[in-house]
């Protein structure tokens, strides 16, 4: 009995093996575009020669179908930025499109005004006015393209969510007003068009969730201080 006991744990290792083996060989044939869709956090991928971590992943979706899913990316010295995937139903010429977004906390104006309109921002896309037809951002004029309000979904929280978006005369720039109704913030993102060719060495599980590295320190210092109570019982019991 101990003989075929041993005999398939052989035989799962082998197995297991084998399947690792085979999921390696797998990835490689996988496009670019369809890891990028599979990360999770806790996964890795090269930007530029730089080594980014997923930190969070949401997703947002309208009546009208149009979603965004959005990976929180990480970089070793703090930098943060967001990958986005649009799937846009409403033009099919450009169906899925590719973003990497930079959160900027600016003063927007109007193009014949040297008022920062911010603070009033979150209020007008709250009461659905009318979308500037024109804002000023950087010296670089943008120019209003779509509105969309739908829902937001990450961490286990689902929320609303209204967002302006206006792009620059080439199209190559976007700016992306978000503003939330449950906390009454604003979110201001200067967003670049990429493709998912730019992105490399996508690697999958390697960065421990800090919740995990929390649980793994808490339950390293639950074991030494029961070891040191073992060791002071131990004491106690040969020294009186």
């Amino acid at each position: 009995m101990e003989y075929i006991g041993v005999s398939l744990t052989l035989l799962l290792k082998l197995g297991l093996l084998s399947f690792t083996l085979q999921l390696q060989l797998v990835r490689p044939l996988l496009s670019t575009q369809t890891q990028l869709q599979l990360l999770r956090p806790g996964d890795r991928l090269k930007y530029h020669g730089v080594k980014w971590d997923v930190k969070d992943y949401s997703t947002y979706d309208d009546a009208y179908g149009y979603q965004t899913a959005e990976w929180l990316l990480s970089a070793p010295k703090g930098t943060e930025y967001y990958l986005l995937r649009e799937v846009d139903s409403q033009n099919p010429e450009t169906l899925v499109n590719w973003y990497l977004a930079d959160e900027v906390r600016p003063q927007i104006f109007l193009p014949d005004s040297r008022e920062n309109i911010v603070p009033t921002l979150w209020q007008d896309m709250q009461e659905q006015k009318e979308p500037y037809p024109e804002l000023q951002l950087f010296c670089l004029v943008y120019y209003f393209e779509s509105k969309t309000q739908g829902s937001f979904e990450g961490d286990e929280v689902k929320t609303s969510r209204i967002t302006w978006d206006y792009w620059d005369k080439d199209h190559h720039r976007n700016l992306a007003l978000e503003a939330w109704p449950t906390n009454r913030e604003l979110h201001v993102y200067s967003t670049k068009v990429v493709e998912p060719e730019e992105f490399s060495d996508i690697e999958k599980g390697v960065v421990q969730p800090e919740s995990s590295q929390a649980s793994s320190s808490a339950i390293c210092s639950q074991r030494i201080l029961a070891f040191s109570i073992l060791v002071a019982g131990i004491l106690m019991m040969i020294f009186g």
